[in-house]
């Protein structure tokens, strides 16, 4: 082993570039997610019941 391992990862990368290739344009083929904006802002905690401390204890807000 008297090759550095940069080296010896180049000249893989040589003989192995279509499987190199091949990976990178199945990556790219991600689909996105698509959500509606009451979806988001559910997610977010937009519509959350909040509370608030008060003279006779927790009172929720709307």
């Amino acid at each position: 082993m008297n090759q550095s391992f940069k080296v010896q990862l180049k000249q893989w990368e040589k003989q192995h570039k279509e499987m190199i290739s091949e990976g990178r344009q199945r990556n790219s083929k991600r689909k996105s997610e698509r959500l509606s904006e009451s979806e988001i802002k559910d997610l977010m905690g937009v519509n959350m019941a909040t509370y608030k401390r008060g003279k006779g204890g927790a009172i929720r807000r709307k």
